[in-house]
């Protein structure tokens, strides 16, 4: 398990780290001693609240507004890191969107919105970290477990996510002699704000009666796993996605 206060010195940033489970790795970040940036595209008021959670571990924290889906905005948020703190050693990106429908009744204008959210917004986090994290550093990326399904009203869903776990395994090896790790993380269904606004409560009830734990997952679940693979320990992990998913699927 990763020391105490293991990332003292280190700087990290959290894209969509105001709330769900992007709150939940910014805090696992900031009990550890980095300084700890999030991002958020909206909801201000809940974003500025989530700096004030972090700063309880005597690190610096700051939320900037920034959607992930435009590259500029993207790039700005970067730039504004490597400014004001010298360094960028660990990037964390979880934004993405869910419509569940078959893949013959989606609308071009509902491709475009999953492409944007789940792929490009990945895309231009990625990008940008490879021009700007220190040698050594670490990208990590939520993906989801239904990519190992691909059927049902999850395929468009679950096939975006699939380019993402392409593109990490991509970046793994263009990064590698940098020693830079890239890699996704793929949760179950996990009981936050995000996934009940994209489910039914029959659906969340099937889920959670699907599951042997008989729960769904948390994002205390999760943190500890992306927690581990931004550690020294996992080094020699990259370019995987780790299904974290209490044995759902």
């Amino acid at each position: 398990m990763p020391n105490a206060r293991d990332l003292e010195g280190a700087v990290a940033l959290v894209v969509g780290g105001s709330r769900n489970q992007g709150a939940a790795f910014a805090e696992n970040i900031a009990s550890r001693g980095a300084t700890t940036v999030i991002s958020y595209a909206d909801q201000e008021a809940a974003a500025q609240e989530t700096p004030a959670v972090l700063q309880k571990y005597e690190v610096t924290a700051e939320a900037v507004r920034s959607d992930a889906r435009i590259s500029a905005e993207v790039d700005e948020l970067f730039e504004g890191v490597m400014a004001r703190h010298g360094r960028l050693d660990i990037v964390v990106h979880t934004p993405g969107a869910v419509i569940k429908k078959p893949l013959a009744e989606f609308t071009d204008d509902e491709f475009d919105h999953l492409i944007d959210f789940n792929v490009r917004s990945a895309f231009n986090t990625l990008r940008a970290a490879a021009r700007h994290l220190s040698d050594g550093g670490r990208y990590v990326v939520l993906s989801t477990t239904l990519t190992s399904v691909m059927t049902g009203p999850y395929g468009l869903y679950s096939g975006s996510k699939a380019a993402v776990e392409r593109m990490v395994l991509a970046a793994a090896k263009e990064l590698g002699d940098r020693g830079i790790t890239v890699n996704a993380v793929a949760p179950g269904p996990i009981d936050d704000s995000f996934y009940r606004a994209a489910e039914t409560p029959e659906s969340i009830e099937a889920a959670r009666h699907h599951s042997p734990r008989g729960r769904l997952g948390d994002p205390a679940d999760i943190a500890p796993v992306v927690g581990w693979l931004i550690s020294d320990n996992a080094g020699w992990v990259s370019g995987q996605t780790v299904r974290a998913n209490g044995a759902m699927f």
